[in-house]
């Protein structure tokens, strides 16, 4: 009987600890598998975010490098018309200069016709050209040169003189025959296709 207890009694512990254990570990699987929901939720609720944040960063990218693009094309546009309002400025600049360096040109012409007229006035008045230059001081050269520049400025000024005469005898020649022409009586004037033709007309 007591034997009998005994063995019951073991059986019943060896039960009991088999149960315990069992259950341990079914309450660490439902732990474990209660984790792995926690987990799995909380990527899914990770991920939500995550593919916002991408998406988001997708279209701060695109809008920059559109305002970029737009930046540069506004820059380039910016860049040309100072390029042709450079260009203009330049051209302005170069007429500009071009026409003061033809105003000092002339300017200085005139006052060198002025010197060659004072040079050739000095060489008349038997002053060698050596002393004209000691006089003015200037080099031989240039008093070669002054005195060639007032004698070449004298013999146009001569050739237009004549020119003018020429051509006011000629202008005086035409009106004066005209005016003879004109006063002349009408039998002493002969027609035209009388006096063209080169044929004797016969007396009548």
């Amino acid at each position: 009987m007591v034997e009998r207890h005994s063995r019951t009694m073991r059986r019943k512990r060896r039960s009991s600890a088999t149960l315990e254990r069992l259950e341990a570990v079914r309450r660490r699987r439902a732990e474990q598998l209660e984790r792995e929901r926690e987990n799995e939720a909380r990527v899914d609720a990770a991920l939500g975010p995550f593919a916002e944040a991408v998406t988001a960063i997708e279209a701060v990218e695109r809008r920059r490098e559109d305002r970029i693009g737009a930046l540069e094309a506004q820059l380039e546009r910016r860049l040309a018309e100072l390029d042709r309002q450079r260009a203009a400025k330049v051209a302005e600049f170069e007429r500009a200069a071009e026409q003061v360096r033809a105003d000092a040109e002339m300017e200085i012409g005139e006052w060198r016709a002025v010197m060659a007229t004072s040079v050739a006035e000095i060489r008349a008045s038997d002053v060698g050209a050596a002393e004209t230059a000691a006089l003015l001081g200037i080099s031989a050269k240039a008093v070669t040169t002054l005195s060639r520049s007032a004698a070449a400025v004298s013999d146009v000024d001569c050739q237009k003189s004549d020119a003018d005469s020429t051509r006011a005898e000629a202008v005086d020649a035409a009106t004066f025959g005209d005016e003879r022409a004109a006063e002349a009586p009408a039998n002493e004037q002969v027609e035209p296709s009388e006096r063209d033709s080169g044929l004797d007309v016969p007396a009548d």
